[in-house]
This record gives C-alpha cells, sequence and structure tokens, in this order.
C-alpha cells in the first residue's frame, strides 16, 4: 500500500511538470551539385516530442472545469532558458464570459546548455470553479521573459475558447 494512500493524503494535481527536449547526433550525406562531390557533415536530431502550445479541457462536473496547459520553450548554446512558474491572472468578466490569463514565467541564464538538450516542454492542470452568470470562459496562454524589458518580451502562444451554452 503506498504511503499516500495509507495517510490519507493527495498529491498536488495541479503541479507544473517540465519535462527535458532530448537530442543526438545524426550524420547527414549531401551531394554538392556544383562539385558532384559527396559532404557528410553531423547534426542534431530531437528525439523528445515537442509538445504543441495548447489548453485543453479534461473534464467539467457541475460548477467544476479542469484543464490543461502545455507549451515548450527552447533552450541551448549560451544562454539557458528555464522556467520559473506559470501565474495566473484572472481577467475581467463581461456579461456572461470570463478570460482567464495563464503567463509561462521563463528566465534566461548565462551559462551552457548540454549538447543533448534542445529545450523543455511543460504541463500544468488547472482546476477552475465557472461562477453560476458565465457561459464562455476563455483561456490564454503567454509566454513571459521576466529578466526583460517590461511587457516587451509577453507573446500570446495560445488560446481557448470553452462555450457552456445549453444546446437546445
Amino acid at each position: 500500500m503506498s504511503f499516500l494512500a495509507f495517510s490519507g493524503c493527495k498529491t498536488d494535481a495541479r503541479k507544473l511538470r517540465i519535462s527535458t527536449i532530448y537530442t543526438e547526433p545524426e550524420r547527414v550525406v549531401k551531394e554538392v551539385p556544383e562539385t558532384d562531390k559527396i559532404q557528410t557533415y553531423t547534426t542534431r536530431q530531437e528525439v523528445t516530442e515537442r509538445l504543441n502550445p495548447m489548453i485543453l479541457m479534461l473534464s467539467k462536473t457541475g460548477k467544476i472545469l479542469k484543464f490543461r496547459i502545455q507549451g515548450n520553450i527552447s533552450s541551448g548554446g549560451h544562454i539557458i532558458n528555464q522556467i520559473e512558474k506559470i501565474r495566473f491572472e484572472k481577467g475581467k468578466q463581461n456579461g456572461n464570459s470570463i478570460t482567464l490569463k495563464y503567463y509561462t514565467e521563463i528566465t534566461r541564464k548565462s551559462g551552457k546548455e548540454s549538447a543533448g538538450v534542445s529545450g523543455y516542454n511543460y504541463t500544468k492542470d488547472e482546476i477552475y470553479t465557472v461562477p453560476d452568470d458565465v457561459k464562455v470562459i476563455k483561456v490564454e496562454l503567454y509566454e513571459d521573459q521576466i529578466n526583460k524589458a517590461p511587457d516587451k518580451y509577453i507573446k500570446l502562444i495560445a488560446q481557448q475558447t470553452f462555450n457552456f451554452f445549453t444546446k437546445i
């Protein structure tokens, strides 16, 4: 029996999960048409799947909406990009719709990333209690490079609208 089940504790399902995107060397053979010679060189091929930035609805039970935020960042060379956290900002409610904004905070550090690393995937499950008068929820995901000039490096990378109007 697991310790968590024995003690009655639950794991944090809303925890930010980060995984590394790995690469491996690949030999490429290419013919140069001008000289009719064959050139061989080495490139790096990603062996880990890179997640597409998106927002997925996991379930809706009553007033509880569960959804997943996922995306990826690139990191390599002489600058290391790291994900610090995903910050939540509740937007304004406009009639029967509301906007939820999530910001992936990325810090840049000097240093050298391993040659086998090309970036990081991230996922986070979120739970939102839907107010009674809200029928449309728009979720937006932004990337925010926090140690750069403010607001200059914030960009929208994914958005999803969940419509809960009952169909007649």
